[in-house]
């Protein structure tokens, strides 16, 4: 141990001794003659390249350099120990450690900087519908890959339910050598998956820790849509039987009438065993409220109950826009009315698949109070 310790300070004694003199430029010699003690002062140990001895082995040949290579080294900025140029002694590529390892990787003579290069991968954007939300995420295309997969740590985040798979599957990296994780055991439950607006499939994920890519859609899922990929472009276009007859919806026009009172107008034709009833299906009698007669039912309230009242939440421009004309539409045909009422109940919104709001009212606090009769 003391001996190994010696030699690395000795080593680095004479880089620095070596690296001192660079910065002072080489004397001309007014003789080329030298003596043995002048030559034992400037000569470094050196090891020619492609050998993996090293000068300050025990046992080793000990190799110096004559004078007039090393002033030729020092003089075009050579390095000392294996004679190239773009590195000095201490980066040589050519030094070996205890055990014939290469110290130090070859250094970039361009002092320009190179910028990484990244492999191109094939990724959409993609969106998942979970508990009425449709979150926005990026899923890769890889016909290398045996399955859909899903990263584990994402879909804990996401709350995904999680379920065993029936038969656990045994999964090989390209190198051929098996995940760390071992075999995969977990799935998601089948999730709605949205391509774009149009696109929508259910598919179910096998959980592997992949935190780079973190949706993969594999080989089945190419096999099953068939996709038509423009690689140029880089778009995926789902032309396939399978995919207009089953995913893709068809468009539909955005009503902006809260209760579809400007909807338009289609030829809809009722079916022979419901002609007798076709004053039930009268679009303009739904819009009016049913006279009032002697069997009414009152909504009865619980005596001496607190009358329940909303708080003022503040809304967002689409909540604000949405709640007026749901109020305007209501008022005209006459199914709401002003009032100056003190009771009052929270209204909240749900988004609808056109991309639009549904208001709803929470009468949870009136129902807790109300004469549950029975009629």
């Amino acid at each position: 141990m003391l001996m190994q310790v010696s030699i690395s300070i000795d080593r680095r004694l004479r880089e620095r001794r070596q690296e001192r003199n660079l910065c002072f430029p080489i004397q001309p010699r007014r003789t080329t003659q030298t003596t043995l003690q002048d030559a034992t002062r400037t000569l470094v140990p050196y090891a020619p390249r492609n050998t993996q001895e090293e000068p300050m082995q025990i046992g080793a040949i000990d190799r110096r350099l004559p004078p007039e290579e090393m002033a030729r080294r020092r003089t075009n900025r050579l390095c000392l120990y294996c004679g190239q140029a773009g590195h000095m002694i201490r980066n040589c590529p050519e030094k070996t450690e205890r055990g014939g390892k290469k110290t130090n990787t070859p250094s970039n003579p361009d002092p320009k900087p190179t910028a990484l290069l990244t492999a191109p991968h094939l990724s959409i954007p993609i969106f998942l519908q979970l508990n009425e939300q449709r979150l926005p995420l990026t899923a890769m295309i890889d016909s290398g890959a045996s399955g859909n997969f899903m990263d584990l740590s994402l879909a804990t985040s996401l709350c995904v339910p999680i379920i065993n798979k029936k038969h656990p599957v045994h999964v090989k990296l390209i190198d051929g050598s098996s995940l760390k994780s071992g075999l995969v055991t977990l799935e998601t439950i089948p999730i709605q998956m949205y391509i774009g607006h149009d696109h929508l499939e259910t598919v179910s994920f096998d959980l592997v820790s992949s935190p780079v890519f973190r949706i993969i859609l594999g080989l089945p899922w190419l096999r099953i849509h068939d996709p038509l990929i423009r690689w140029e472009k880089e778009t995926v276009l789902f032309l396939s039987p399978h995919c207009l007859q089953q995913c893709l919806r068809p468009h539909v026009k955005t009503i902006n009438s809260i209760l579809d009172l400007y909807m338009e107008k289609k030829q809809v034709i009722l079916p022979p065993a419901y002609i007798e009833y076709q004053d039930v299906f009268n679009e303009k009698k739904a819009e009016d409220l049913p006279p009032h007669r002697v069997y009414d039912c009152p909504i009865d309230l619980l005596p001496g109950a607190a009358i329940p009242y909303g708080r003022i939440y503040p809304l967002s421009e689409p909540e604000l826009k949405t709640l007026k004309e749901y109020i305007r539409e209501n008022i005209q045909k006459g199914f709401i009315r002003s009032s100056t009422s003190p009771a009052g109940a929270g209204i909240f919104f749900v988004g609808k698949k056109d991309g639009g709001l549904r208001p709803c009212v929470d009468y949870r606090d009136l129902n807790a109070i109300t004469i549950k009769n029975r009629y």
